[in-house]
């Protein structure tokens, strides 16, 4: 079981080029992915995507690629310096400014560097290897907190689990106690024990007050809630939906037997907090 929350690096070094990878994900719904490079390199856009997904299913994942050119020579493109020399040098003067040649160059430089307009086989390569280096590290570091909101969850299902023994082990005293007013009334009212009046209303209430499918749900809900928590793959979103279904068990019950409301506010406890958990789980 992964949590949604990591970080990741990574870096790969060639001949003309080094690039570094970082990655961050948070919650999210489903996978969403975030790119932040430049823009000579959208040709590697599906690339990454593809290689994220391969090792992610959900999270809001977001990916800085930063690349440098190893390759020697000069940042600047002296052709590009000349032309803009030349034309600060026309605007100047047909606005009849003087401007000194330091300024010129100044200016000139600020847009003379070179551009890199292709991705080549290196560079594309690159790129794959430190991202996949990062998203190692992001999913190792997924993992371990995932190991922290498994100690977490279990702990609540313990709970739970205590809880629902307590309220199992005194549905019957509540029951009785329930059998014992309506028979009190039933002899104030000089009504026997067996008079269809007391009978129909007994049948009635213990109908009512009937838990038993409620707490097998819970139980069942429980079972599967404790599997999933030691299966692989993307199990967030059926743990969110397995505690909606025992916060709604939950809430017949206690509607059926207000009596215990103590242990289902308990238990209603445990769950919300549940729900809070699963919800940054892959």
């Amino acid at each position: 079981m992964r949590s949604m929350t990591g970080f990741g690096k990574g870096e790969a070094e060639g001949q003309n080029w080094k690039v570094s990878v970082m990655l961050r994900s948070l919650n999210g719904r489903g996978l969403d992915i975030s790119l932040r490079m430049t823009s000579y390199l959208m040709p590697l856009e599906e690339k990454l995507r593809a290689t994220i997904k391969s090792g992610l299913r959900r999270g809001s994942v977001q990916v800085m690629l930063d690349v440098e050119n190893k390759e020697s020579g000069l940042p600047i493109d002296l052709d590009k310096l000349k032309e803009n020399v030349e034309l600060l040098k026309r605007i100047s003067q047909g606005a009849g400014l003087e401007v000194g040649d330091d300024k010129l160059f100044e200016l000139s430089l600020r847009y003379s560097e070179k551009s890199q307009t292709e991705v080549d086989e290196e560079l594309s390569s690159l790129a794959v290897e430190a991202l996949q280096k990062a998203l190692k590290e992001l999913i190792e570091s997924r993992e371990r907190e995932g190991k922290v909101l498994k100690e977490d969850l279990t702990t609540r299902i313990k709970n739970i689990e205590s809880y629902l023994r307590e309220i199992i082990s005194r549905k019957e005293e509540v029951l009785d106690k329930v059998k014992s007013k309506i028979v009190e009334r039933a002899k104030r009212l000089e009504l026997p024990e067996e008079h269809p009046t007391v009978i129909n209303e007994l049948l009635f209430l213990l109908e009512k007050m009937d838990v038993e499918e409620e707490i097998t749900r819970l139980k069942s809900h429980i079972d599967r809630f404790k599997r999933l928590m030691e299966s692989d793959g993307d199990v967030g979103k059926k743990l969110e939906f397995l505690a909606q279904e025992m916060h709604r068990e939950i809430n017949t019950l206690g509607n059926k037997i207000p009596d215990m409301s103590p242990y289902v506010v308990d238990i209603k406890g445990e769950i919300d907090r549940i729900k809070q958990q699963v919800a940054n789980v892959e």
